[in-house]
């Protein structure tokens, strides 16, 4: 549907257009009215309709001088004019300042339905073409964010001044808004149907608002909208803005809003700046405006600070649920203030998470799995959704000791495989185990192989070998060492062993490491 604006210095003969003409069925809906050409260039400014139908001898300001004023500011508005006098200068003046159709007084309305469906052809046509404009020029702006060769970058630049057609210089600014995850919260949505519909949606508000903007796809699931600085919107506006946008379509996304104008030429600077804030939100958290005082790099560290994992691990195995949890929260806490990089947060969640299943006797072992682990914490937007991993990671281990708590026998085997855990190093035996367990060694073998599917031995050197593997990483260590570090006294029994489940000696197992 198309918009019209009417103006006509008599007042009934106004109201008799706006009322009695059936514009809907035409496809047309009224946007405003006045009765002197001054009065309608104003509020013609701000509505900034598709059509105006307007008279063309009216005092203060008359049709033709006040569709020449319109015309400068917007050439795609089409006017059509009303006149009572069928002389040919008058029609002639009119079609002059690009009017595409008159009408004569008193009005017929199959000449206004003839008049209006040209007029919409014509509407048509201007939308195709600026639709194409502004296709062209946002694949423009987006070359030029990635053009390295400086003679192309300026003939880029040259080619966006003569689409905007902007006399005088001017500086932009640049959003970036970034989609969390839309299939997350909408299943089976892709993030190509998610950009999709964000596009159609921000094209659509911008219409409404009367705004120009180029939106560019900077990359996958990342929306920019470059903009005159002169019409840059509010912090307000962005605030409401988004949580419209995420009601309207179902998905979060975080928004950059970098508020520093720059000329077209430092457009490169602009992006990696604002891309820099979008990054912000590792720390912050999604779904929200992210300013440049929000942005806290000049703390970003790669040194991590220690963790209470004892007395996490503790809480863990004590099922204290809550007090573990307040222990990771505290500590993210502690990471987002002291701004620790993503790549140091997400290996200190993998070894924590791998911590946590060795300590409930379910080791990562399948490479399978081991990937996936560092995938889903790597593939991480936030500090948020890392510790959130972790957290599950907590709870199954927290419900696995529940369950095992409530098998008398599985308490009992989780009771010594923690000991062989703790003193692998140390001459241990299966009468040393049973008794602290209360049990005859002959039944404590039994539940053992029956809950683990292994041997107490077994068991034993498969936690002794393991602990062997990385300590052979440390050059300075001999073999000897190492096997009196993991509780073989005979060093060639150690090499035996060793060779036996590796297929290789340990000097040949760590010149491959």
């Amino acid at each position: 549907m198309y918009s019209i604006f009417l103006v006509d210095d008599e007042e009934l003969e106004l109201e008799m257009i706006r009322d009695y003409i059936r514009w809907e069925e035409m496809g047309i809906y009224v946007a405003g009215t006045a009765l002197n050409g001054r009065d309608a260039l104003e509020k013609i400014e701000v509505i900034q309709p598709d059509i105006v139908l307007t008279d063309v001898q009216m005092p203060v300001m008359n049709g033709l001088d006040m569709a020449k004023r319109v015309s400068e500011l917007f050439d795609w508005i089409q006017f059509v004019f009303l006149t009572g006098h069928d002389e040919f200068n008058y029609v002639k003046s009119a079609l002059n300042v690009g009017a595409v159709g008159y009408l004569l007084k008193p009005l017929d309305l199959s000449e206004i339905v003839s008049v209006i469906d040209k007029v919409k052809r014509r509407c048509e046509e201007v939308r195709m073409k600026n639709r194409s404009i502004r296709v062209t020029k946002s694949n423009i702006v987006r070359e030029m964010m990635f053009e390295q060769n400086e003679e192309r970058f300026r003939n880029l630049a040259a080619s966006y001044h003569k689409l905007s057609r902007h006399t005088e210089p001017r500086t932009y600014t640049l959003t970036l808004l970034g989609l969390d995850a839309p299939h997350a919260a909408q299943p089976g949505l892709s993030l190509e149907d998610g950009m999709a519909r964000l596009q159609t949606h921000m094209e659509e508000w911008l219409a409404d608002k009367k705004l120009e903007a180029d939106l560019i796809i900077c990359r996958e699931g990342e929306l920019g909208i470059f903009m005159d600085a002169a019409s840059h919107l509010s912090r307000f506006t962005w605030e409401d803005l988004l949580k419209q946008m995420q009601d309207a379509l179902g998905f979060t996304m975080t928004a950059a809003v970098n508020e520093e104008p720059e000329e077209l030429s430092r457009i490169q600077d602009l992006y990696r700046e604002t891309r820099l804030m979008l990054e912000e939100m590792f720390y912050v958290g999604n779904g929200r405006v992210i300013y440049a005082k929000d942005v806290l790099r000049q703390l970003e560290s790669r040194q991590i600070p220690p963790f209470q994992e004892t007395a996490y691990f503790e809480d863990i195995h004590q099922l204290a649920s809550e007090q573990a949890a307040q222990k990771l929260r505290d500590y993210f806490n502690r990471l987002v203030m002291l701004r620790i990089r993503k790549t140091e947060v997400c290996d200190f969640a993998i070894g924590l998470v791998e911590r946590l299943l060795e300590g409930i006797h379910e080791p990562i072992t399948e490479s399978h799995k081991r990937a996936e682990l560092y995938q889903s914490i790597y593939q991480c937007r936030t500090m948020i959704e890392i510790e959130a991993i972790i957290m599950d990671f907590a709870g199954h281990a927290i419900r696995t000791l529940e369950h095992r708590f409530m098998d008398k026998n599985a308490r009992l085997v989780h009771q010594v495989r923690t000991t062989i855990d703790q003193t692998y190093h140390q001459a241990i035996t299966i009468n040393s185990l049973s008794d602290q367990v209360y049990l005859s060694p002959n039944y404590l073998r039994s539940i053992f192989k029956e809950k683990t599917g292994m041997t107490i031995h077994d068991y034993l050197t498969k936690i002794r070998l393991n602990k062997a593997k990385e300590l052979l990483a440390d050059d300075s260590l001999k073999v000897q060492d190492i096997a009196q570090r993991v509780g073989y006294e005979s060093t060639s029994y150690f090499i035996s062993l060793f060779l036996k489940s590796q297929g290789v000696t340990p000097n040949e197992y760590r010149k491959n490491i």
